[in-house]
């Protein structure tokens, strides 16, 4: 892997607006109302649900450890659900079975429904707490992108986890064969898949596509969608968006690629960072979290880049927070804080980065003298904080993951030729509005 300059890591940091803290004075009757447990007075357990595995379980069980060591009255019980989907469904059945867990890794996208519901904790209660709460510098320390994905109105629902950017990944000894420059622009990024797939006796089935697109192309186009100016979902109109000259100018682009046989969707191999490491694809647009995967299996010489840009620069930033149910008894919630709180600290959540594929979620821990050098030794660890100004992280509205499920739907229909993209994207809008519909009245 090639050396790559962080000079402009720390400017990019420092760039960035900081999250504001009220410091409002609370009146008598507000702390009534907010009073919490402030001190661990008998042993307590709790549970976190989460869908962490290999590397990134093994650090999450190294921070817990460390945290029970540190707070020998509080169990905390990893429990790994599986997939984020099979997580989502358990978290559901829990909901409806009043068997929610302490706390759970989460997307927002997905926790609407459980704030709708008045399921979930409005953590601003712990940190504004003067005894265990967060000072006004700790929370500014949080990327604004990071934690006003969590932020609900006056309400603070979540603090971030595990966050990582869609990436462009590509094979450098590929592209100097073919004389072909890290793709910037959407021109640029079409030419260069067409210049690097390799289709030996063109018989239509190349041997190295130009670049390999995630399976779950639904969710992924939001981001393609955004840079052509438009919004999926809006989350600030309550609207769906499928049915655009946007989102048909951002379809004809992945589309278009596919149809001239330069790009393909991952497939079999389930996920295009495993296309890109066969050799199968020259380029692959993929997630920071699969940086681990592709040093182990990857044979050459590779870096990432974001990703090419339209109408308008914009990066997609994804990945869970942490939220924590309000079922919890009083006791249970503060332990559960205190973790949190342990969880993405300075130290912990550069350990977490260090040892995943994932980003710090503290400026400090980006800053920080140990986590300056480990980017020193891995520059391509360093790409996803240069472009946090321009991040973009998607509608949270409720039912959005249903609504985007009938769009992949009619999306493959498109991709396998057996609808326009015109009707697809008629059908979607009408289906997908139904899909909302019917998961806001579950």
């Amino acid at each position: 892997m090639k050396k790559r300059s962080i000079s402009i890591i720390l400017a990019g940091v420092m760039s960035l607006s900081m999250i504001g803290c009220s410091t409002k004075s609370e009146t008598k009757e507000d702390k009534k109302v907010a009073s919490i447990e402030t001190e661990i007075k008998e042993n307590v357990e709790i549970d976190f649900w989460h869908s962490m595995k290999g590397e990134n379980e093994e650090a999450l069980t190294k921070i817990t450890k460390d945290f029970e060591e540190k707070n020998p009255k509080i169990k905390v019980n990893l429990v790994n659900q599986g997939g984020y989907r099979e997580l989502f469904e358990k978290l559901m059945g829990g909901a409806k079975s009043n068997t929610l867990p302490t706390m759970t890794q989460i997307y927002n996208n997905r926790l609407t429904w459980y704030i709708d519901k008045d399921l979930v904790e409005d953590l601003n209660t712990y940190i504004s707490n003067d005894k265990v709460g967060m000072k006004k510098e700790e929370v500014e320390d949080m990327p604004k992108i990071f934690y006003e994905d969590g932020t609900f109105g006056d309400k603070q629902y979540t603090l971030p986890f595990n966050k990582s950017q869609m990436v462009l990944y590509y094979n450098e000894d590929m592209l100097k064969e073919k004389n072909v420059s890290v793709p910037k622009t959407w021109d640029e990024f079409k030419d260069a898949a067409k210049k690097l797939t390799v289709d030996s006796n063109n018989d239509g089935n190349p041997e190295v596509y130009g670049v390999a697109f995630e399976n779950n192309i639904s969710t992924d186009i939001g981001i393609w969608v955004r840079q052509c100016g438009g919004e999926i979902i809006s989350e600030k109109d309550d609207k769906i968006n499928f049915n655009t000259k946007e989102t048909k100018e951002a379809v004809e682009f992945i589309g278009g690629m596919m149809k001239d046989k330069v790009a393909t969707l991952a497939g079999e191999d389930k996920n295009s960072n495993n296309t890109f490491i066969k050799g199968k694809a020259a380029m692959c647009v993929a997630s920071t979290s699969a940086i681990p995967y592709i040093q182990k299996g990857f044979k050459g010489k590779w870096f990432s880049a974001p990703l090419p840009v339209n109408k308008e620069d914009a990066q997609l930033y994804y990945g869970t927070n942490v939220a924590m149910f309000n079922t919890a008894t009083k006791e249970q919630k503060l332990a559960g804080w205190l973790y949190l709180k342990h969880l993405i600290n300075t130290e912990n959540t550069a350990y977490f980065s260090m040892k995943t594929g994932y980003m710090p979620v503290r400026t400090s821990a980006i800053k920080s003298e140990e986590y300056q050098k480990f980017l020193k030794e891995n520059p391509v660890k360093a790409v996803p904080m240069q472009t946090l100004d321009k991040g973009w992280t998607g509608s949270r509205s409720i039912g959005s993951i249903p609504a985007l499920d009938v769009l992949g739907e009619e999306l493959e229909q498109v991709f396998n030729e057996k609808k326009t993209i015109d009707e697809a994207l008629k059908d979607a809008q009408e289906k997908g509005e139904k899909a909302m519909n019917e998961a806001r009245s579950n």
